[in-house]
């Protein structure tokens, strides 16, 4: 009796591939990259580091509001997670033609991103809250806040 399997050849198992979360899928971030760039930079074009704190604070509602106290300069410290997703759906939307590397590093979309962009926020029904939250955000986290804050990292951090 302990050496019988009575459910022997009636349980399967097939391998399947794990599901990839919405906010890794590469088509949802290049999607947000360009709803950042569109709704968030100046002249549609931003900075690597404006991409990750941006990208990230649209992760929860704290996070945003950190960033938003931190673009308003009630809150000296913001967290910036730099996460691989961001430079791995860059590396796409440039392959796409939505975005294009300028010469000072910054990233701006083309017009075949702008009309993506658009595209998205004219849906009416698609990222909704995060174009939401990108148009509360809108123009005020400024590069020259974000050097401010990168100008603390290295004297904080940097060594001889």
């Amino acid at each position: 009796m302990v050496n019988q399997f009575p459910l022997q050849g009636d349980i399967i198992f097939d391998a399947k591939p794990d599901a990839v979360p919405y906010n890794y899928r590469i088509s949802y971030k290049v999607s947000q990259l360009c709803l950042i760039m569109y709704i968030c930079g100046w002249g549609t074009s931003c900075s690597l580091i404006k991409l990750h704190m941006i990208s990230f604070a649209l992760l929860s509602q704290k996070n945003m509001d950190n960033l938003l106290e931190f673009s308003d300069k009630t809150n000296e410290s913001v967290v910036v997670r730099f996460d691989p997703a961001v430079n791995r759906a860059l590396t796409y939307a440039v392959a796409y033609g939505f975005v294009v590397q300028q010469q000072n590093g910054n990233y701006k979309l083309t017009d075949q991103g702008k009309n993506f962009a658009e595209r998205i926020k004219l849906a009416g029904d698609l990222m909704v809250t995060e174009i939401r939250e990108l148009t509360d955000l809108s123009k005020r986290l400024t590069e020259s806040r974000i050097k401010e804050l990168t100008e603390i990292w290295r004297d904080r951090h940097a060594e001889d």
